[in-house]
Protein backbone atom coordinates (compact mmCIF):
# COMPACT_ATOMS: atom_id res chain seq x y z
CA UNK A 1 0.00 0.00 0.00
CA UNK A 2 1.36 3.39 -0.93
CA UNK A 3 2.13 6.07 1.61
CA UNK A 4 1.68 9.06 -0.75
CA UNK A 5 0.38 9.83 -4.21
CA UNK A 6 0.83 13.15 -5.93
CA UNK A 7 1.27 14.77 -9.32
CA UNK A 8 3.74 17.42 -10.45
CA UNK A 9 3.32 19.40 -13.66
CA UNK A 10 6.12 18.90 -16.18
CA UNK A 11 7.72 21.93 -17.77
CA UNK A 12 9.76 20.61 -20.68
CA UNK A 13 10.13 17.08 -21.94
CA UNK A 14 9.57 14.03 -19.72
CA UNK A 15 12.82 12.53 -21.06
CA UNK A 16 14.89 15.48 -19.80
CA UNK A 17 13.15 15.46 -16.43
CA UNK A 18 13.64 11.71 -15.95
CA UNK A 19 17.33 11.95 -16.84
CA UNK A 20 17.83 14.81 -14.36
CA UNK A 21 16.01 12.82 -11.68
CA UNK A 22 18.16 9.75 -12.44
CA UNK A 23 21.36 11.77 -12.08
CA UNK A 24 20.22 13.43 -8.84
CA UNK A 25 19.07 10.19 -7.19
CA UNK A 26 22.02 8.04 -8.25
CA UNK A 27 24.40 10.92 -7.47
CA UNK A 28 23.07 10.87 -3.91
CA UNK A 29 23.69 7.12 -3.65
CA UNK A 30 20.18 5.99 -4.56
CA UNK A 31 18.85 3.66 -7.21
CA UNK A 32 16.78 4.62 -10.23
CA UNK A 33 15.30 2.22 -12.77
CA UNK A 34 13.01 3.20 -15.60
CA UNK A 35 12.51 5.22 -18.73
CA UNK A 36 10.67 8.34 -19.89
CA UNK A 37 7.27 6.86 -19.09
CA UNK A 38 7.54 4.63 -15.99
CA UNK A 39 10.00 3.46 -13.36
CA UNK A 40 10.97 3.21 -9.72
CA UNK A 41 13.48 4.75 -7.35
CA UNK A 42 14.87 4.50 -3.84
CA UNK A 43 17.09 6.70 -1.76
CA UNK A 44 18.42 6.33 1.79
CA UNK A 45 18.42 9.47 3.91
CA UNK A 46 19.87 10.02 7.35
CA UNK A 47 16.41 9.33 8.84
CA UNK A 48 15.36 6.44 6.62
CA UNK A 49 14.66 5.13 3.15
CA UNK A 50 12.33 6.70 0.59
CA UNK A 51 11.15 4.51 -2.27
CA UNK A 52 8.50 4.80 -4.89
CA UNK A 53 7.56 4.68 -8.53
CA UNK A 54 6.51 7.12 -11.21
CA UNK A 55 4.54 7.43 -14.41
CA UNK A 56 5.26 10.34 -16.72
CA UNK A 57 2.96 11.84 -19.32
CA UNK A 58 3.76 14.79 -21.56
CA UNK A 59 2.27 17.13 -18.91
CA UNK A 60 2.49 15.38 -15.52
CA UNK A 61 4.84 13.38 -13.35
CA UNK A 62 2.68 11.00 -11.26
CA UNK A 63 4.54 9.83 -8.17
CA UNK A 64 3.62 7.09 -5.72
CA UNK A 65 5.75 6.87 -2.57
CA UNK A 66 5.71 3.29 -1.30
CA UNK A 67 7.97 3.70 1.74
CA UNK A 68 9.18 6.72 3.67
CA UNK A 69 10.32 7.66 7.16
CA UNK A 70 7.40 8.47 9.44
CA UNK A 71 8.98 11.86 10.19
CA UNK A 72 8.81 13.05 6.56
CA UNK A 73 5.42 14.20 5.34
CA UNK A 74 4.14 13.57 1.84
CA UNK A 75 3.80 17.30 1.32
CA UNK A 76 7.47 17.77 2.24
CA UNK A 77 8.56 15.15 -0.31
CA UNK A 78 6.43 16.81 -3.00
CA UNK A 79 7.76 20.26 -2.06
CA UNK A 80 11.38 19.10 -2.36
CA UNK A 81 10.76 17.42 -5.72
CA UNK A 82 9.06 20.54 -7.08
CA UNK A 83 11.98 22.66 -5.87
CA UNK A 84 14.50 20.43 -7.67
CA UNK A 85 12.43 20.47 -10.87
CA UNK A 86 12.17 24.25 -10.84
CA UNK A 87 15.91 24.55 -10.32
CA UNK A 88 16.60 22.03 -13.05
CA UNK A 89 17.88 19.56 -10.44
Amino acid sequence: MSKCNFSIAINGSPEELIEKARKAITGAGGQFFGDASTGEFSLSTFIGKISGNYNATPTNFEIEIMDKPVFISCSRIKEELEKYMQQGL
